[in-house]
């Protein structure tokens, strides 16, 4: 797949997986380290907005379910995360904090001061936002009225994901697995068969082969290399601190049958919250797998606009 064109699956998907056939505006957003990071903002200037992260080995259009649904009502603003989609790499390559510094320029570049937004990231895109919030708490105030943090993790990936079979006395070659898959140079071709293989991965079996065959597509269009740097990642990730600096409303938000960051992992995020003084909204959303936002995108959205409407200014009621 050629990473600079459009995400070719959403134009042949049906329904809120389709490439969303609004206008938008383009922003192109520099990096101290020289990444060019595209973003993409829909729906009325004057609208609660809403900032969307995605995670590993997608893009934008991995939110095409929301943006379809929310951009006649909100201001919906998403962007391919560094390396993906038409971001470039930058010099600094895939760390969290590096993440958390994108994620910040593009809110800089994006969110009008006294206006800020509800901010909505999935696994990776959640660790982006904790990454954010510790690098930069002093923004967290200024440009998040809420968070949402979906099927993500805080830290320690490899000991806390139940992706992998192993446990009881052979526990201790779960991480040296994982990490070889994850630092895996292996080929995916665009058209792999391994659509049922995703679905139980990163959905569940309650989740269709289309929205299956959307989110294979993203991945496999990633480059081997690109795909090795996200995966390295995860490594000694511990973003913890950046939940102490979320002062604002947060929805904490995990699938029941989520193998890649399960349930106990969302509640020890929710816990971390609480001990800091918020009170967040928890969902477990049963019967749903890590990809939340593609399997159940009309609950999902309910989320996101309890958010706004929660958080709407007065002065924002009648536009």
């Amino acid at each position: 797949m050629d990473a600079v064109s459009d995400f070719r699956a959403g134009y042949t998907a049906e329904g809120p997986l389709r490439n969303p056939q609004g206008p938008y505006e383009v922003f192109t957003v520099g990096t101290t380290d020289g990444a060019q990071i595209h973003v993409r903002a829909y729906g009325p200037k004057n609208a609660p907005a809403v900032v969307f992260v995605h995670g590993f080995a997608c893009r934008l259009e991995y939110w095409n379910p929301q943006i379809n649904s929310l951009s006649s009502r909100y201001r919906v603003i998403a962007y391919d995360q560094r390396g993906l989609g038409r971001s470039t790499m930058g010099s600094a390559g895939v760390r969290p904090d590096v993440l958390g510094d994108d994620l910040a320029a593009v809110l800089d570049a994006t969110i009008s001061p006294g206006r800020p937004a509800v901010v909505t990231g999935h696994s990776f895109g959640g660790i982006t936002i904790m990454a954010w919030a510790q690098s930069h708490p002093e923004q967290v105030r200024s440009h998040a009225s809420a968070v949402l943090l979906a099927n993500t993790v805080a830290d320690r990936f490899r000991a806390n994901t139940a992706i992998m079979p192993f446990a009881g006395r052979y526990g201790f070659v779960r991480g040296p697995v994982l990490g070889a898959i994850m630092r895996s140079r292996a080929w995916l071709p665009e058209h792999a068969p391994i659509t049922r293989a995703v679905r139980s991965i990163a959905m569940s079996p309650q989740a269709t082969l289309k929205q299956a065959d959307f989110l294979r597509t993203m991945v496999t269009g990633v480059a081997i290399k690109t795909r090795v740097l996200w995966g390295s990642g995860l490594f000694d990730l511990d973003v913890r601190g950046g939940l102490e600096h979320l002062t604002v409303p947060c929805t904490v938000l995990v699938g029941s049958m989520d193998r890649l960051t399960p349930p106990t992992v969302a509640r020890q995020i929710a816990a971390i919250l609480r001990s800091h003084g918020r009170l967040p909204k928890f969902v477990e959303m049963v019967g749903i797998g890590h990809c939340s936002n593609i399997q159940a995108s009309a609950e999902f959205d309910a989320e996101v606009i309890e958010l706004l409407e929660m958080t709407r200014p007065r002065t924002t009621a009648n536009d």
